[in-house]
Formats: C-alpha cells, sequence, structure tokens
C-alpha cells in the first residue's frame, strides 16, 4: 500500500487548494495537521469557520471568524461570512451588524455591492425596513449593472408599496441578467399590481418567466406520463405547496382538501416548506399521505411524484415564492394543474389546466392561457375561516358619530388609481375617516407616499390612520374598528375580503378586467352580495356613500353577514370539491 502523501509545511495552500477542489474533508485534515503553522493567519480561521459551518457546526464557525476578527478587526471577508453564519440562523440584527462591518471595512472580496445586498435582506429580516431600502439603494449605487443589487432594490421598493418603480428595478435586472429567472419571475409577480398591465401584458411576461423554469429543467428529466386506468380504485391527487400554514392561499386550501370525496379520492399534501403551526395541523388531518418535500431538489421530486403513481398533480404555488413549476415542466404526472397561488397564466408546458371563474377568468381572456381554464360554477376558491375568530363587535360607525373606511391590503395594492378612487370616498363622506393595515405601514417611504398622494387629493392626513401587521387573530380583531371595507385595484382582494366579510364588514369592489382584479367580485357573488359589486367607479362611490348613510342598516347588515357568509357557497367545503372533483374526472376521462 503506497504511503499516504506528506503535507507541505504550509498547511494553508493545501487546504485551499482541496477546498476549491470540493474536498471538505481533506481541506480540514490539512488544516488540523499542524494549526501551529497557519494559528496567526486570519484566512486560515475564515476557511476553518467555511468548512465548520458546511458541516453543520455553527458554534465552532462562529469561534473560527471571530478569532480571525481578533487577528484582523478589519478583514471584510470575515464579516461577511459571520454575517452569512449568523442570517443562516435567523439572528437577523447580528447579521445586520456583521455586514455593516464588514461594508466599513471596505476590504471584502465579494465587493461592496454584493454585501449591500446581504445588509438589505438581512434588515428586511430583522424588521427595519428602511435600512433594507437604503441598502439596497447603496447596493445598486455601488454597482449599476448588478442584477441581484436591483432585484434586492426591487423587493424593498415593492415591500414598501412602490409597485411601478420596483417593476423598473425588476425589468432593469432582467436586462443586466436575462438568464436569471427570479429576475423574471419577480418582474412577472410585481406587474399584476400595475394599472398599466392588461392580461395580455402579463400572458407575455408569464412567457419569459416560464422559459426561464424550462431551460433550468435537464431535457432527460422531461417526458411524458401515460394515465393509469382509474377503474375500481381511488384516484390519487397531490397538492403541492409552500402554503399549508396560516397564509392568505391557506384558508382557501384547507377547504379544498376538507372536502374531498374519500371515497373516490385519495389526497396528497407535498409540503415545500417546513414553517409549521395550528391550520398546518388541521390540514395534516385532512390528507390521506403528508410528504415533507422541501428538501428535495426538482429532479428528486420530479421522480418521487413519478414513482408514487400520482394521477393528479395541483400546484397551488404558480410563480409565487416556493414554487415548484420546474417539477411540472419535466412533467411528474399525467395530468397537472394550477390553481390559488398565481392569478392567471404560467405559460409552462406541462401545465394543463386552471382552477378559475368565470368572474376571474371570463371568456373574452381565454386566448391569453396556455392552460384549459376549468370555471368552477361559485367561486374559484373557497373560504375556510379560523375557528377560534372573535365574534363580530357592533359596527362602530354609532359610538363614534362617523365611519370608518378601511383596508388591511398589501401596501403595492394601493396604487395611484386606488388613491384617486379611495379620496373620492372620503369626500363624498364628510367626516370619515380610512385605515390602513399592513407590514411596514408606518414606514416613512410608505407613510409618506400615501399621506402624500391623499395630500394631493385634498384628503387631510387627520383623516387617514396607519398600522402595522398583527398576528393573523389579533388582526381580525381589528374589523371592529372597520365600519366599510375597500377593495383596491387593480389588484383586488382574497383572504382580506373573506376576513372582513366574516367579521361583519361589507367589503365594496369595481370589477375589473383581469384575473387579479376579479377576486373579490367572485367572492362577494359567492356569498350573495352582488350589491356590492360596482361596474364604475361612480358606482363603488356611491355604493359606499349609500352604505355610509345608514347606520342603523349598516349595522344590521354587519349583524347577519357571518351567518349569511357561513350559508352560502363561499364557505361550503364539500360543494366546492365536488365541483372540482367533476373537473377532475373530466381530465382523466
Amino acid at each position: 500500500m503506497a504511503a499516504a502523501p506528506t503535507l507541505p509545511d504550509d498547511p494553508l495552500p493545501a487546504a485551499f487548494g482541496r477546498y476549491r477542489h470540493g474536498d471538505a474533508a481533506g481541506a480540514l485534515a490539512a488544516l488540523e495537521a499542524d494549526r501551529d503553522a497557519w494559528r496567526e493567519r486570519p484566512d486560515g480561521w475564515v476557511l476553518l469557520g467555511v468548512l465548520h459551518r458546511g458541516a453543520g457546526r455553527l458554534p465552532e464557525a462562529e469561534a473560527a471568524y471571530r478569532e480571525a476578527l481578533r487577528l484582523k478587526p478589519d478583514y471584510g471577508d470575515a464579516w461577511h461570512n459571520l454575517g452569512n453564519l449568523y442570517a443562516a440562523a435567523g439572528l437577523h440584527e447580528a447579521a445586520v451588524a456583521a455586514y455593516e462591518a464588514g461594508l466599513r471595512t471596505g476590504s471584502a472580496s465579494a465587493g461592496p455591492a454584493a454585501l449591500a445586498v446581504a445588509l438589505s435582506a438581512a434588515a428586511f429580516a430583522a424588521g427595519d425596513a428602511e435600512k433594507a431600502l437604503a441598502a439596497a439603494r447603496a447596493a445598486v449605487a455601488a454597482d449599476p449593472a448588478s442584477g441581484a443589487a436591483l432585484n434586492q432594490l426591487g423587493k424593498m421598493l415593492w415591500e414598501l408599496g412602490d409597485a411601478e418603480a420596483a417593476r423598473a428595478a425588476f425589468a432593469e435586472a432582467v436586462a443586466r441578467a436575462p438568464g436569471e429567472t427570479l429576475f423574471a419571475v419577480n418582474r412577472l409577480l410585481v406587474s399584476q399590481f400595475s394599472p398599466a398591465m392588461t392580461e395580455e401584458g402579463l400572458s407575455a411576461l408569464a412567457r419569459a418567466a416560464a422559459a426561464r423554469v424550462l431551460a433550468g429543467v435537464p431535457a432527460g428529466l422531461r417526458r411524458e406520463i401515460p394515465r393509469a386506468p382509474v377503474a375500481g380504485r381511488r384516484i390519487r391527487v397531490a397538492y403541492l405547496s409552500s402554503d399549508f400554514r396560516q397564509s392568505a392561499p391557506g384558508v382557501f386550501i384547507e377547504t379544498l382538501l376538507a372536502g374531498h370525496d374519500r371515497q373516490r379520492f385519495e389526497v396528497w399534501a407535498l409540503s415545500n416548506s417546513p414553517a409549521a403551526d395550528e391550520r398546518t395541523a388541521a390540514m395534516r388531518g385532512h390528507a390521506d399521505r403528508w410528504l415533507d418535500v422541501w428538501p428535495l431538489h426538482d429532479a428528486a421530486l420530479t421522480e418521487r411524484i413519478r414513482g408514487d403513481g400520482i394521477d393528479i398533480l395541483v400546484d397551488l404555488n404558480g410563480y409565487t415564492g416556493g414554487h415548484r413549476l420546474g417539477v411540472l415542466a419535466a412533467r411528474a404526472a399525467p395530468v397537472q394543474i394550477t390553481w390559488l397561488g398565481y392569478e392567471g397564466t404560467t405559460q409552462v408546458p406541462g401545465v394543463d389546466a386552471i382552477l378559475a371563474d368565470r368572474h376571474v377568468a371570463p371568456p373574452g381572456n381565454a386566448g391569453c392561457y396556455s392552460e384549459r381554464i376549468l370555471r368552477l360554477p361559485f367561486d374559484f376558491c373557497c373560504y375556510a375561516p379560523h375557528p377560534a375568530a372573535p365574534s363580530v363587535a357592533p359596527a362602530p360607525a354609532v359610538a363614534r358619530g362617523h365611519v370608518t373606511f378601511g383596508s388591511f391590503n398589501k401596501l403595492a395594492k394601493i396604487t395611484e388609481p386606488t388613491l384617486d378612487l379611495w379620496a373620492r370616498v372620503l369626500a363624498a363622506v364628510p367626516g370619515s375617516r380610512l385605515l390602513l393595515k399592513w407590514r411596514f405601514a408606518s414606514s416613512p417611504s410608505a407613510r409618506n407616499r400615501i399621506l402624500e398622494g391623499f395630500a394631493r387629493r385634498g384628503i387631510a392626513a387627520a383623516r387617514i390612520e396607519l398600522r402595522e401587521a398583527s398576528p393573523y387573530l389579533a388582526l381580525l380583531a381589528e374589523y371592529a374598528d372597520l365600519d366599510v371595507a375597500l377593495d383596491p385595484l387593480p389588484f383586488s382582494g382574497g383572504a382580506t375580503t373573506c376576513d372582513a366579510l366574516w367579521m361583519g364588514v361589507p367589503v365594496v369592489t369595481l370589477r375589473g378586467r383581469r384575473f387579479a382584479s376579479n377576486h373579490t367580485v367572485g367572492h362577494l357573488t359567492a356569498a350573495g352580495l352582488p350589491e356590492l359589486v360596482a361596474e364604475t367607479e361612480d358606482e363603488y362611490v356611491g355604493t359606499c356613500a349609500r352604505l355610509a348613510a345608514d347606520p342603523p342598516a349598516l349595522g344590521r347588515l354587519r349583524a347577519g353577514l357571518r351567518d349569511q357568509v357561513a350559508a352560502s357557497p363561499l364557505a361550503a367545503p364539500r360543494l366546492f370539491a365536488m365541483a372540482v372533483e367533476r373537473h377532475y374526472l373530466d381530465l382523466l376521462d
């Protein structure tokens, strides 16, 4: 047997060489063979930290980075790696401090733009949106050609409500890095909020995003899957989602899982996220099989679904965060459907159909879809109210002497046309107030944009209240402060609309021309409230003014609204599932 090769006197070249060639164990052995030879070398300690982190030994990695910084306090790479360690461990404030220290040194090999992007992401995770926005702007200033920096800027502008500026940033990111799937997807997602976009325009952007998704699927993985006979056995349907929890999609997912005919269908839940809560536990109880698939890469997940003999795969994300559209592009199941998470066509080859209704996908828009449109009779989704939702509170107008309008929708939905329309409502109802609630609503960037927008339209800041996000049940309780909810445009409310109705608050909406514009139209129609759907802006304002002018009638509507919703198709799981199942059977026929 040949003798083991001897290490050179200086083990660092060998360690770095082995690390660069993917031999982490060999790199660690080279370091450990003679620590005394490199003990005063900060780069050796950083490499040791990287190796420990890669092996999951986080305390040892942190100690190694700290030793490197003891030897060289202005070592930018040590600060950068330490920040990455803290960010991965969820210690976001510590990560912010490390990244800021690394930027101050000006010596990180990744460059100031990459470090500023990391700082922005950590600051956002720590809840400091303004610092995150400033860091993203600094990243773009440091490297205007960086797609990653432009993408991070777009994300922060989007979070703070400036969807048009975010759209421009994502478009520039795509121009700088046309092969990057994430940038194309983000441009598509934020464009849903733009009043300038049509369904045809969104379809074109979806085709561009789908091309990037498809490019990431190995040709050898793609193939057609023959349909297996289903006579005499249960049909195996699998729901693939990162939202099996308390979330906007989650309040609709649960109803379909719960409503299925278990004699005819075997229900699988493929969870693409480790996040879990009480609603996750409830969903688990509605599934015959539950698989945590988030650790699997696309190829492994595709083969797993094929091996499990899934008849129908239903994607619940579309292009939203945590999506696995690459799995559908590879064709994991003989029948593949998209539903719920994304508002419109995916344009992904292999997605056979989309669940919709006549409001979100009217016949005139059919040409925008690559998928077969399966229109459900009442609504494209069905609401599962939280079992611990607070009781409906009395209308606040009686005690306060004025009507309070409000919206608990995303800041990015408060577009210029939305400000125009809501300002008209406030002008039509003297003394009324407007309550807006969402994450970062009180941040200076968001607050100034909204209040200055209303001021330009003649509405004083004293009439507008901005509130931060809160836990779900606390949010539901705050509907006690609303008399009438206002739906934004062109992106209407989904779960927020259903939550408002469940809490006794009527929602006024304006019918639009796009999928995302008509969520609330479908929800109100299914709940038996078509009179709250306006066809024109004048009707929208008039409906709001009519509701505000008759507090006793508003109170009566509020008192009976929960029972009305509970008895309607909007909250009837079995009725909804029956309609879905008919489409499933038709696709398998």
